[in-house]
């Protein structure tokens, strides 16, 4: 019996399709067995991740607990949290608060070392911005200007705005640039106005200026 010229179309598909996968069936299981493989180290890297944020997590609510005055106890957890939670934004965090222990104990250069990781390796930008609000402010106590204001240019975060400009102001002062300071305290004073007692405290800098 002859064969309906669909039925011919649709053995000459078949024979189309057999053929192209007798071509390429091993490269396909290749590529399967390579999406499979990605797909289960990305949920495995999804679950370390998870895992290791919450590890961090524990370990630097120990560290903010920690008395402050216990700086080698507190290095020590800000060292593991930078060895092997790097990732997760309590390094940097654990850093700045290790930064503070060792101001305490007039170690400042041990300080700006922390703050400059944390500022580097900072995973949220308000604690980026934190940690170089920290670092301009002990750049000022130690007289280095130039270090100083350019760690203040560096802020970003907007929630430091007034914060970044009452600094800068401090810088321009102890250089001696009256017109600057003056500039950057008004742009500080206009953030806090009505929102904050800083204003007042702003304010008088202003007004110290012009005495």
């Amino acid at each position: 019996m002859a064969l309906e010229p669909n039925q011919i179309e649709k053995e000459i598909q078949i024979d189309k399709y057999q053929n192209l996968w007798n071509t390429y069936k091993r490269l396909i299981a290749v590529l399967v067995a390579i999406i499979i493989s990605i797909y289960t180290g990305f949920q495995f890297y999804q679950s370390s991740e998870v895992k290791s944020g919450e590890v961090a997590s524990q370990i630097y609510q120990e560290i903010i607990i920690e008395n402050i005055e216990n700086t080698d106890i507190i290095k020590q957890k800000v060292s593991e949290l930078k060895s092997n939670h790097s990732s997760t934004p309590y390094a940097s965090r654990g850093a700045i608060y290790l930064s503070r222990s060792l101001v305490n104990k007039k170690m400042n250069d041990e300080a700006i070392e922390e703050l400059l990781w944390a500022s580097n390796n900072a995973k949220e930008k308000s604690i980026e911005s934190l940690a170089l609000y920290t670092l301009s402010n002990l750049y000022l106590i130690k007289e280095n200007l130039d270090d100083s204001l350019a760690t203040a240019n560096k802020i970003s975060s907007p929630g430091y705005l007034g914060l970044k400009n009452d600094l800068l102001g401090d810088i321009y002062i102890a250089n001696n640039d009256k017109e600057k300071a003056i500039l950057s305290y008004e742009v500080a004073l206009k953030f806090y106005l009505n929102k904050s007692e800083l204003a007042k405290v702003i304010q008088t800098k202003i007004d110290a200026i012009g005495q």
